[in-house]
């Protein structure tokens, strides 16, 4: 027993129009266009047309032999952009927990470095401290030109 598809079905909906606004325009032209070059072959052979007449016709017809290939060659492509957009959708749910994972280690890592880099950086930071205060001493300034130790400790 064959199961009609109802009016109502979406699926089926969509096939109807997607025949119906696609398949058939393309198709029938496509037709049309064998249609006049059989009749211009049939036009030709009999000697109802001039060469000129065949040549001009066909200049026409041919730059739609072109065009038609080309249409379709430009369909591939967005097909297969549509199917990757449509499945990057389900790559995304089964990637979603590993991202919000790496995303928290990430935060956590942030959060870390935050407070243990002053405490890394403070030895090189008085270190700098006292061999700026040499050079001033060896150079002759007085030692108010420097700050105060509390001022560029970070600790």
């Amino acid at each position: 027993m064959s199961r009609r598809a109802s009016p109502s079905d979406p699926v089926a909906r969509h096939r109807r129009a997607v025949r119906r606004q696609i398949v058939v325009p393309v198709a029938g032209a496509a037709l049309g266009l064998l249609a006049v070059c059989g009749a211009l072959i049939v036009a030709v052979a009999t000697g109802a047309l001039a060469n000129t007449q065949v040549t001009t016709v066909m200049g026409i017809v041919a730059t739609a032999f072109i065009a038609l290939p080309l249409t379709i060659l430009c369909l591939i492509p967005y097909a297969l952009l549509a199917a990757l957009a449509a499945l990057s959708g389900h790559v995304y749910t089964g990637v979603r927990g590993p991202l919000r994972s790496l995303r928290q280690q990430t935060e956590h890592l942030a959060a870390t470095t935050v407070r243990v880099a002053p405490r890394l950086a403070a030895p090189f930071v008085a270190l700098n401290v006292r061999v700026t205060r040499w050079e001033y001493m060896l150079r002759g300034q007085p030692p108010q030109a420097l700050p105060g130790d509390e001022e560029t400790t970070h600790g």
